[in-house]
Order: structure tokens, then sequence, then C-alpha cells
């Protein structure tokens, strides 16, 4: 029997993954780093960082039942890592971490995840051994090191007999003695990982999330989503801070932390704590029927119906909502700071709707009709990047509704487009 025929079939299919992104080039010279990338790691072993030849067996064992797998060393950890999978994307290591877990041999397999701040450490060791019965390293439970020695990888073609996988596993099983653990007690141990996903079809999400004093009410920090941080004690009592994520699409969403317990916050249904990164997920909801939003992002050149570059992410995000579910149906609202007439700028002949050119338009006219031409410019745009004109209805404004006085220092916000919800 082949040793690759004992493989379950999804291992198959994913673990080439892991030549394709974060290949092994093999045993290290002198001049070359065997250093990991970026990414997320499905680990299954941990050795020191003078134990590299322990991490060279284990791999060789594991190769020998069939698997592809690697090492590399991680500088932030001062470890070498054996893994069988590395990917670009959080959310499908885990899964491949939950499916490698169901092979007994891999059960404590975990997700490492590799910061960019990583690659900016000092250097790996020489890979020189040092055999010392009591070499230890923080976090670290090391396996015996003759045990280990009187060990042999095989070398050369693997031997198709069962006999041959059962001896390997059996060696497997020594080798994986090793287990990295990570005490978390607060989040200062921890980096915690910011996610964003859409509700409905799991996809994720691109926005910004507020990181905010609960009980000051004092916002922290902005980060994008998709991105690490490391938090500070917020000193506020009681260790509470919460994420809000406010994104053009979605209803409103937060999730409140406590800094001071974070194992807490991982039996909660969206966190998770995989080594010493606090994964947590915003679940982000469409908008319902009667939801009335702020294009707070879109922005116009004065006096005219055209919008700025800046413009496009949330344009695009509303066709996007558009697109994801053809049954919504919307009315847009244009608003303008007082209610004079004056000089209106329009696409005219130009195909342009982000910039000013010679093609535009030009005339006289109300702060109802400028009001009016830019909502038909935001429908015209989904128009033409396929949403049926029967799906969205007009309302032009004006000055009428301005949120502050038009000669105050916030009277731009008067300038905005709104968007109801008239059916989903």
């Amino acid at each position: 029997m082949k040793a690759q025929a004992l493989l379950p079939l999804f291992l198959l299919s994913f673990l080439s993954l892991t030549d394709q992104l974060f290949a092994h080039t093999g045993k290290l010279s002198n001049n070359e780093l065997n250093v990991l990338t970026t990414g997320y790691f499905v680990v299954i072993g941990a050795y020191s960082a003078n134990k590299e030849n322990y991490a060279e067996k284990y791999v060789s064992v594991v190769k020998g039942m069939g698997y592809k797998a690697n090492y590399g060393f991680s500088r932030k950890k001062n470890l070498y890592f054996v893994y069988l999978n590395a990917t670009g994307n959080y959310r499908e290591s885990l899964a491949e971490m939950r499916e490698i877990r169901k092979i007994t041999d891999f059960a404590d397999a975990w997700v490492f995840v590799c910061l960019d701040a990583d690659a900016q450490q000092t250097q790996p060791p020489k890979t020189e051994v040092e055999h010392e019965e009591n070499d230890s390293i923080a976090k670290i439970e090391q396996v015996n090191a003759p045990e280990v020695e009187s060990m042999k990888a095989s070398e050369g073609p693997v031997v198709e007999t069962q006999s041959h996988v059962e001896k390997e596993v059996r060696i497997e099983k020594i080798l994986s003695k090793n287990e990295l653990t990570f005490e978390v007690n607060t989040l200062s141990d921890a980096t915690v990982f910011l996610n964003l996903h859409n509700a409905q079809n799991k996809k994720d999400v691109i926005g910004d999330v507020q990181i905010v004093d609960s009980e000051r009410a004092k916002l922290i920090n902005v980060v994008e989503s998709g991105s690490y941080v490391s938090l500070a004690d917020p000193k506020n009592g009681t260790g509470k801070i919460t994420l809000i994520a406010d994104v053009f699409g979605y209803r409103r969403a937060q999730f409140e932390l406590n800094y001071y317990n974070p194992a807490e916050d991982a039996a909660k249904g969206n966190v998770e704590l995989l080594a010493d990164v606090l994964l947590v997920n915003l679940d982000l909801v469409r908008y319902h029927v009667g939801d009335i939003v702020t294009m707070y992002n879109v922005y116009f050149f004065k006096d005219a119906a055209l919008m700025r570059s800046e413009s496009k992410f949330e344009i695009n995000s509303l066709l996007g909502m558009l697109k994801e579910n053809e049954h919504y149906r919307i009315k847009i609202h244009g608003h303008v700071n007082g209610k004079h007439p004056g000089k209106i700028i329009f696409k005219g002949e130009s195909k342009n709707f982000f910039a000013l050119d010679e093609l535009n338009s030009e005339k006289f006219g109300s702060a109802k009709e400028l009001s009016l031409r830019r909502a038909e410019l935001i429908r015209q745009y989904l128009v033409e990047n396929g949403i049926d004109e029967g799906r969205m209805e007009i309302k032009a404004w004006g000055g009428k509704r301005m949120i502050h006085d038009k000669h105050s220092s916030k009277a731009k916000e008067n300038v905005r487009v709104e968007i109801e919800i008239l059916a989903e």
C-alpha cells in the first residue's frame, strides 16, 4: 500500500499550497536563511533555536508518511516550527487546521501567525547542534536528546509497505512530544487580529475598526480590518475595550473585549485564541427596509455634480450591496449647503464620473437642481455598472434639510448623499 493512499482526500487537495506559497529550499548553507515569511502556518512541532536537526528529522519522518511537511525559523519566537500547511489567508488556515486535527497524530496542530515585524528582528542562529541533556527554552518541553539521536529518519525512497508506515508513525509520535504553550493572561500577552465579514455569505469585508475605551467613551485608535493590533492597558478600572465597525453597506457592529480576561472572550462564538493571537471576527449585517444611511465618504467638486476620486470606494460598496441582493430597492437623497442658486458643473459629454475635464457642461441653477444632479450622477454610475434603473428613486432636497448652520465650521457636512432602503 502506498503511504500517500493513507491520506484523507482533503489533504491531497490543499497540502500542495505549502510548496507554492512558502517553499522550503532544503538544508541551509551558511549564507542562507530558513526564515518564515509573513503568513499563517499550521504547526505540528516546535524546536529551540539550536535544535534545527530535530526539526529536519521530524520533517523527514512526516514526509515519509506521505505528507508535505516543511520547517522554518521564527525570529520573534526564536524557534523552529514544523508545519504541514501555510497560506496567506487566516480563515483558510483555520479551516485546514481543524481538518488536520482530525488526524490522530496531529490532534494538537495549531496556527502560528507570522507577522511582518518578525522579519525585522535578528537573524536565526547558525545551525550548530548542541547535544545537552538539560537544554531548555521558555515554553518548550524538549524531547530527550539521546532518544532522538538513536532514531534514524528514513533516507531515500519511501518503502511502500504498511509496516514501514507504522514504524514511521511510532517515530513521529516520539518526535512530536514538543508542545508549544502560550500563557495569555492579559492582552499584553497577545496580538489581536481584527476581521470583518459579511454575516450572510461569510466573505471578508474591508473597513475601519474603532478601538474605544469603554468606560471613558474615548477613542484609542482606528485600524483597518485584517490588521494585527497590540493593545495597551486602558487603565480604566474594568479593562473593557469596545471594538466598533461602522462600514457603509452594513449596520453598525460592536464587540467588547476585556483586557484582563482574554480567555473569557475566547469562549465567545466570534473570538478564538490561537497560540498568542486573539482572532476577533465582527459579523456585519446588511441594511434593512427603512434604514437611511449617509455616504460620508462621497465627496463632490465645488458647485459640481461630479465626484472626487476618493469617493470610488464607497460608491463601489453601494454597487456591491445592490449586486449582492437583487431585491434591494433604494432612494438616493441629495443635499447641499444653503438654498441660493449658482453655477452648476455637470458631466455633459464626459465619460468620467470622478474628475473635471473639458467635456463637462455648465449652467446656472438652483440649490435643489444641484442636489438633484448629484443624486442622478450616482444613479447613472450604478446603471452603467449593471444595476437596473427601476430599482432606484431620486429625492432632491436642496438645502432644506441642513444638519448644521451653513456658515459653521461643520457646514461641509450639509453636502451629502443619503441612501434609503425601500425594499430588500
